[in-house]
């Protein structure tokens, strides 16, 4: 019979246990905690960067074209970068006075950020008012007239922001109104992660920047339906091209051969072949047999004689290839 441990025995092993949890018990004051925001977890990934740096790409050409023709002056925009801050580092960065606007995603139920650099803004309003778009000697702000002139470029940017991102997200894009630097905390966040897509512009010979802060809840729809929404589409000359290579194809050689389907021969039969002897392979005289093209069995035919040459005379399409006219 096992012994049982005595008294002592049992008190030094309630000893040695305390010992071990004792050891990798945390204590509560080196315990730190802290409020998890999941707004911080929104990373892009790398493919999903692409897919946006893709369709803002397409958005920028939108802008060239669209305000060369609104400003009639030689307006480029270019995609600059695309990158990750929130909110309060994107405030902490912006000069004031800024020209800082708030755009609309109704159906998303969420807010972005428009940023324009002053001087650029200033030169788009001499442009629509009838001047020559030449540069701004003072740094100074927009009157209250001036931004409610100016608010129909915004109005023209947001339309052609929704045309372009239309093939991933369509979606409303409604502009609202200029904002102070300090009136961000009502739309959002401080802590909102923001994806920051920034276009180089060129006006007239003078470059400034336009910046999009755009919040998770719609960068997170834009990343997610990017990808498959630039899948490249068939190209329009498909139909020419695949002629072209059917043509090409047409002058290709390919080895054919009329065969006997395989026929079982025991390793009897064939020893005892001797020159003259015949073998039964089990195939009718009268039956088709296969008509091979590059070593794919696509027609059965039966053996027939032209002039001097042996040929192959189609009676059956196989499923390999295109039967016509239904046969």
């Amino acid at each position: 019979m096992p012994q049982t441990p005595s008294q002592e025995q049992i008190n030094a092993l309630l000893q040695e246990a305390r010992r071990s949890a004792s050891a990798v018990q945390v204590s509560a004051d080196a315990t730190n905690v802290s409020a998890f925001d999941l707004r911080q977890s929104k990373q892009i990934s790398e493919s999903g960067t692409r897919g946006v740096s893709a369709i803002q790409e397409a958005f920028a050409r939108r802008l060239t074209e669209s305000f060369s023709s609104y400003l009639h002056a030689a307006f480029e925009a270019k995609l600059a970068s695309v990158e990750q801050k929130s909110l309060a580092d994107f405030a902490k960065e912006l000069q004031s006075p800024a020209y800082l606007a708030s755009i609309r995603f109704p159906s998303l139920g969420a807010s972005a950020l428009l940023l324009v650099d002053l001087p650029l803004a200033l030169q788009m309003l001499d442009l629509m008012l009838g001047g020559d778009g030449k540069e701004q000697g003072e740094r100074r702000d927009l009157t209250d007239i001036e931004q409610e002139i100016f608010e129909s470029a915004g109005r023209l940017l947001c339309e052609e922001l929704r045309l372009a991102w239309q093939p991933a997200l369509d979606t409303e894009i409604r502009f609202e109104a200029r904002v102070q630097i300090d009136g961000c905390a009502s739309l959002m966040p401080a802590s909102e992660k923001l994806m920051l897509t920034a276009f180089d512009i060129t006006l007239a010979e003078n470059t400034g920047k336009l910046t999009l802060a755009i919040p998770g809840a719609v960068s997170t729809a834009l990343t997610r339906e990017a990808a498959p929404a630039l899948v490249p589409s068939v190209p329009a000359n498909s139909q020419k091209n695949r002629a072209r290579l059917q043509e090409l194809l047409g002058n290709c050689a390919f080895d054919t051969e009329l065969t006997l389907p395989p026929s079982p021969v025991s390793v009897r039969e064939v020893f005892d072949l001797q020159p003259g002897s015949i073998v039964v392979l089990g195939v009718r005289a009268s039956e088709p047999i296969q008509l091979n093209v590059a070593g794919k069995n696509m027609f059965t035919a039966v053996p027939v004689g032209c002039g001097s040459q042996r040929g192959a005379q189609i009676e059956r399409v196989l499923s390999i290839a295109p039967e016509k006219n239904g046969k």
